[in-house]
């Protein structure tokens, strides 16, 4: 009764159908790849999902456990234990939808924050200071010496505020990543934390660089930007590295560092729990794009993160 209202098939329809029929494409050949796990000895410990297909076309998703039946020691079949998880897929699909609009629509406001300021704060400054300068250089003003210091120092924070502002404008949105590419974006990264910390920053590439989707590369920035972020803050590190592996199919970004570490959570998703919120959104960003993110971290062994993504095979960049 439970495979009649999966399937949609009547009970008589379905005796003496193989599990095969059910399967098409990709599910074949997981089936196939499952069986010849189980056959060569290995068990399949982890449950795993499988489509099947419905009598009315649609696709049915369970969870599945299969394990291998034996006589006399030898194969004698299979024994699938599933559970439908159809309806779950969907809201799990749909939310993840909604998180992706979500994000898009909160980078589309950083785009739009970043060149307000700069185009209006920051033109507003510029052209403060530029009076300032005026002001300070012409004799008909006959300031007194106190009012002189006064402008000098009205005029070097002003040119504070604006490098401050600058600076918070292009961590929302950096112009750079858009203009110049994901390689550049992380260079100019580097470079601010060498400057701003002392912190050495490398940045290597491997392998065939590709074109990469404005999402995948917005992804990884955000991901080298959050990792690197904590390295300044937290780490106490006086290295770090930034590596980029173009594979078939497939880019992963590394980032480590020499620091302290800290204590790593049995898993990923609970780094929220002990102040690492930053790397739980990326982490969850990656999983949007089809990803993973994976944080290495031992009590004064440093940190790692590594990121990786599927990509589309293009023809390499350059």
């Amino acid at each position: 009764k439970a495979c009649e209202k999966l399937l949609g098939f009547a009970v008589d329809e379905l005796l003496g159908k193989k599990v095969y029929e059910f399967l098409k494409g990709d599910a074949l050949d997981l089936a196939r790849a499952v069986q010849g796990k189980l056959l060569s000895g290995e068990t399949m410990e982890q449950r795993y999902e499988q489509h099947l297909a419905r009598r009315d076309g649609t696709e049915a998703i369970i969870e599945l456990a299969t394990r291998l039946i034996t006589t006399d020691g030898k194969p004698a079949g299979f024994h699938n234990i599933g559970r439908d998880v159809t309806d779950e897929r969907k809201m799990r699909d749909n939310l993840r939808f909604y998180l992706r609009q979500v994000l898009r629509a909160q980078e589309e406001e950083r785009m739009r924050i970043s060149r307000e300021l700069h185009d209006d704060a920051g033109q507003s400054l510029l052209l403060l200071i530029h009076r300032l300068d005026e002001i300070a250089s012409t004799p008909e003003y006959k300031l007194s010496k106190p009012a002189r210091e006064k402008v000098a120092q009205l005029h070097s924070l002003a040119v504070e505020i604006l490098d401050g502002l600058r600076q918070y404008a292009q961590e929302l949105r950096p112009a750079i990543l858009d203009d110049l590419g994901l390689v550049a974006a992380l260079e100019w990264m580097a470079e601010g934390l060498d400057r701003e910390r002392g912190i050495s920053v490398s940045v290597e590439v491997s392998g065939a660089e590709h074109d990469l989707s404005s999402e995948t590369k917005l992804v990884l920035f955000r991901v080298a930007q959050e990792a690197l972020t904590n390295v300044k803050r937290h780490s106490e590190a006086t290295k770090a590295s930034v590596r980029l592996e173009y594979e078939e199919g497939k880019i992963t970004m590394t980032i480590a560092d020499n620091g302290k570490g800290f204590e790593l959570p049995q898993r990923t998703g609970d780094l929220a729990r002990i102040g690492k919120l930053g790397l739980t959104g990326m982490e969850e960003r990656a999983r949007l794009l089809g990803g993973t993110l994976q944080v290495q971290s031992k009590l004064g062994k440093g940190t790692t993160v590594t990121a990786s993504l599927s990509i589309s095979p293009e023809t390499p960049s350059g």
